[in-house]
């Protein structure tokens, strides 16, 4: 049997043994070429690294943080925005229920979103040892045979029956990471804005900002909506009639004035609302109370209005002007119990309450240890208004007794916060004579937490054992532990 030999040539070896020689001497450092150099060699961006990661809820979980900063810096997910679920009390009603963080973001294109779906899941199983759940992906055999039967149909249907109406495959994708209670959408950019997602979940003082800009105009085409029934479009406009003399109507429009101001004052000014209510009132239509309470709510949060005010004093004076003015330019009709109402916004406005250092009945109990950093001022009329709210009261109306209840309230609150101790005293001798005890059982962790130690003795000598033999509730009985420690110091 004949083999095949194959020939060497005889100077095969020196060359090979050459190669090797010239592999190993390095080549001077002035004859490389400039893309060998790293110092020359231009730095290279990528688009990925100039993605901005959004702002994370407080009290927020680590995974989050790692899950935001994957999708955006190695996946490409774009125009990220994060919900925060958690609060029951804001939260649109049941979305609690599905998760505590949605995380929205944008891609590319149907087949980014694909294959970001399929990374995001091999990073949930081998870096948070989790197995997730997708849903609103298809693969490419399924995606396959969806075209084939799309082009079979094709062949026997009409051609209006071809429109996908933005619907195709892989355009949104949510992937529930099973960890934290974390939620991610990623939709293409064009199915994120037909489905708005953004609103469905934000706040309230921010849905405006999510809110659909897109209005439909009617078209010039003449033979527009007569080529099929099914496909008639209607108009629908959501655009303000001003020849609609109604109050809901005019309403309806000042309350979205009233949403947009607070998102972007220079968009909608403080005299855009103005002007509104001006042509309310010259059409006839008769001021509601509620409007009104609304119409205040939103000054209190305007930065607009606070704009030129360098003092909270002259922020309290303007505020108590601007409702008084509120009220007599529009010939508002009040109510005994619409003025009580009215007498609690009034104590707001005079106080700090919207200050972050301000204390609270609220945040006193929920932090027990929290301290008096600093005092807020009050405004004088605070004093006007308790001899009001006693005038008006009636101690047989139980609506009165709440309203009174919560005015007093506000006013220990400020009046502690100010260390104002013979008002806040004045006040709870007006409680004891109606006998309303749970307002001087109210009273405890205020003084408990901003009064001095003279003050604390005096609370503790007259008022202190009337809440003891009332019967001391458990969520306040630590405060009196508080006014023991400082009177005996």
């Amino acid at each position: 049997m004949l083999r095949s030999v194959r020939t060497i040539h005889p100077l095969a070896k020196y060359v090979t043994l050459a190669c090797q020689r010239s592999f190993h001497v390095s080549t001077p450092v002035f004859n490389s070429p400039w893309y060998l150099d790293p110092k020359e060699s231009p730095s290279i961006t990528s688009p990925l690294k100039s993605v901005t990661i959004p702002k994370l809820p407080e009290r927020h979980p680590q995974a989050l943080e790692n899950l935001v900063t994957y999708l955006a810096t190695e996946l490409g997910i774009d125009d990220l925005s994060v919900f925060d679920m958690r609060n029951k009390s804001t939260t649109t009603q049941g979305a609690y229920d599905i998760a505590d963080f949605m995380v929205i973001g944008s891609g590319k294109s149907a087949k980014h979103l694909q294959s970001a779906s399929t990374e995001l899941d091999f990073y949930i199983k081998h870096e948070l040892h989790k197995l997730p759940t997708t849903e609103g992906i298809l693969k490419s055999g399924a995606l396959a045979k969806y075209h084939r039967k799309l082009l079979k149909k094709g062949k026997k249907a009409p051609n209006y029956s071809k429109n996908t109406y933005g619907v195709t495959p892989n355009t949104w994708v949510m992937t529930d990471t099973k960890t934290d209670g974390i939620v991610i959408h990623m939709l293409t950019k064009e199915r994120r804005v037909d489905l708005n997602l953004e609103c469905l979940w934000a706040k309230d003082s921010e849905k405006e900002k999510y809110s659909s800009t897109s209005k439909n105009h009617d078209s010039d085409d003449i033979f527009k909506g007569i080529r099929y029934f099914h496909s008639t479009s209607q108009l629908k406009s959501n655009s303000f009639d001003p020849y609609n003399v109604t109050f809901d109507n005019y309403a309806d429009q000042f309350r979205s004035l009233l949403r947009k101001h607070l998102v972007d004052y220079k968009v909608t000014s403080l005299k855009d609302l103005k002007d509104h209510l001006d042509s309310m009132y010259s059409a006839g239509i008769t001021m509601n109370y509620s409007l009104i309470v609304e119409y205040f709510n939103t000054i209190l949060k305007s930065e607009e209005f606070h704009q030129p005010f360098n003092t909270n004093m002259k922020a309290y004076i303007h505020r108590e002007l601007f409702l008084f003015n509120l009220l007599d330019s529009y010939s508002v009709l009040l109510t005994n119990e619409q003025i009580l109402d009215l007498l609690s916004l009034i104590i707001v406005s005079g106080s700090g309450f919207n200050n972050e250092s301000f204390l609270t009945l609220k945040s006193i109990i929920k932090t027990f240890n929290i301290q008096q950093k600093e005092l807020h001022d009050h405004s004088k009329i605070l004093g006007k208004v308790q001899l009001l709210s006693e005038k008006l009261t009636d101690n047989y109306n139980s609506t009165h007794r709440e309203l009174k209840r919560r005015i007093d309230s506000l006013l220990l609150t400020a009046y502690a916060n100010k260390q104002n101790w013979f008002s806040f005293f004045k006040v709870l001798d007006s409680a004891i004579q109606r006998n309303d005890i749970p307002l001087v059982q109210a009273s405890l962790p205020l003084v408990a937490v901003c009064s001095d130690n003279l003050t604390a003795y005096q609370y503790e000598t007259k008022y202190l054992p009337l809440i003891k033999e009332a019967g001391m509730p458990k969520e306040i009985a630590r405060f009196a532990d508080i006014i023991y420690d400082k009177t005996h110091e």
